[in-house]
């Protein structure tokens, strides 16, 4: 198996359409094998409505384009070893499109979170917020709302996807719910209490979700039958999970003893390759139109690529910005989000050119990303309380790219409620990335808060050794405990 990684380039197009660009080198990683384990182990719904706002994209920064990497790499080593480096060539292309995006403002407070696509052509979102505790849809037109609450825990609704039985299933704090598209839901403890977090639709039928504190995938059936299988790497922080055009599960490990991406087998078989960067928070995974998977890597502000072989190529993100969730779109990339205060959307090509596109709102928090079936993008704005449609995305709308290689997308712009670190899950999931401030609200570890536990299983950096002391994790950033 081998990895690269692959530094991003300015493109500008003059008026013949000459490419003049820069590239960077390339560096390899490895892979590692791991073996499987295997263990077999209601309510009723609240709704409400309202209309929404809509903006269109104006505008942001001209039409710029910034893209381009140098390909490259060489063999890599297993069990994540250093391989040998080379550079190559630069990738140029074309000016990315102008597009479009419409928002649309939530008549309930919420803070939405992730989005899925629903088996009743509407778009669904979990609400992060605890008042209320709940899960929302809204039609493609972008009105109507319709709230569904849900049991109350100390977080809000996590992780929603559809399911092969025509209901949605969505992850929580101590377990696991499933609502049909009128709302009736019905919630299920986890086996061994543990919480979930992402959520899909396995080949085999099944739903399929990952226990970040628990160091598990998970499969449950329709009829509720749960079944436990143990990442091989102790500590991993498994988190986001997605199906594979191979017929597998793939999923990542954030936390820092992970900084892998898994494949696991519906007979529940892993094998584990690792990220050449290290500490990179891998946060978001999908496949791509291209048989590839392709994932995110928050802290290294990176986006990767995984082919079924296990060959991994990592691509800079020029500006510098932090990515979080990905979906393909119907136009053959792959689009992200970027909170804080990059507040962008992100567009990345099967060949490594980088864009970036602002959200018309402020200080939005674009959060989790969805494609949908009329070829469009649906995204959730964490903070400003709204859900977006992206349109014209191979070109047509007035929204450009902006220019600019500086961007920070360093701050959290959100109010998430919370109780302890752990609850905190918006960025930088694993040491060093978020906590609870003493006003009971998640704010990034580089802020120096001093957080917020009550035992040791509440800090973010137990794993590196950090304890809770006098109600404060002893630290909270990665190497603090050195």
């Amino acid at each position: 198996m081998t990895a690269r990684w692959l530094v991003g380039a300015a493109l500008a197009l003059g008026a013949c359409g000459d490419p003049a660009s820069n590239g960077g080198a390339a560096s390899t990683g490895g892979s590692g094998a791991g073996v499987a384990n295997g263990a077999g182990s209601s309510g009723a719904a609240n709704p409400g409505g309202g209309n929404a706002s809509g903006g269109s994209g104006a505008p942001a920064g001209g039409a710029d384009a910034q893209s381009g990497a140098s390909a490259g790499g060489a063999s890599g080593k297993p069990n994540g070893s250093a391989g040998e480096s080379s550079g190559g060539a630069v990738i140029g292309g074309p000016a990315p499109p102008g597009i479009t995006i419409n928002e649309y403002a939530i008549p309930t407070p919420s803070q939405p979170g992730w989005i899925a696509a629903g088996p009743d052509d509407h778009i669904w979102y979990t609400h992060q917020s605890t008042k209320p505790s709940a899960i929302s849809r809204v039609a493609k037109t972008g009105m109507p709302f319709d709230l569904h609450t849900v049991n109350v825990t100390n977080i809000g609704p996590r992780g929603i996807a559809p399911g092969a039985d025509g209901n949605l299933w969505y992850t929580k704090q101590g377990g696991i719910g499933k609502m049909q598209p009128t709302g009736m839901f019905e919630e299920f403890g986890v086996p061994n209490a543990g919480d979930s977090a992402g959520i899909c639709q396995g080949p085999d039928g099944n739903v399929w979700f990952t226990q970040e504190q628990h160091n598990k995938i998970s499969q449950v059936t329709p009829a509720k039958a749960f079944k436990d299988f143990t990442v091989p790497t102790a500590d991993s922080g498994p988190l986001a999970i997605t199906t594979g055009k191979d017929g597998n599960l793939w999923f990542t490990e954030s936390a820092i003893k992970g900084n892998k991406i898994g494949r696991l087998t519906p007979a529940g078989m892993f094998t584990e390759f690792a990220i050449p960067t290290p500490a990179s928070n891998p946060t978001g995974i999908t496949a791509g139109p291209d048989d590839n998977l392709w994932f995110t890597e928050h802290d290294a502000r990176k986006i990767g690529k995984i082919s079924v072989a296990g060959e991994i190529t990592e691509y800079l993100i020029p500006s510098g910005n932090s990515p979080g969730r990905i979906a393909a779109g119907s136009d053959g990339n792959l689009w992200f989000t970027q909170s804080g205060s990059a507040n962008s959307i992100g567009r990345i090509t099967p060949l490594g050119q980088v864009s970036e596109y602002v959200v018309p709102t402020k200080a939005s928090d674009p959060y989790d990303i969805v494609a949908t079936a009329d070829g469009n993008l649906w995204f959730t704005e964490l903070s400003s309380n709204k859900v977006a449609r992206i349109t014209d995305l191979k070109g047509g709308g007035t929204l450009m790219a902006r220019s600019g290689m500086s961007m920070d997308g360093g701050q959290l712009g959100g109010d998430t409620a919370c109780t302890k670190d752990i609850d905190c899950k918006e960025s930088g999931k694993a040491c060093g990335g978020d906590v609870c401030s003493a006003d009971k609200v998640c704010v990034l570890a580089v802020t120096e808060d001093k957080g917020t536990c009550s035992t040791d299983d509440d800090c973010w950096c137990k794993s590196e050794g950090a304890k809770c002391t006098a109600g404060h994790c002893s630290f909270t950033v990665h190497g603090g405990g050195t």
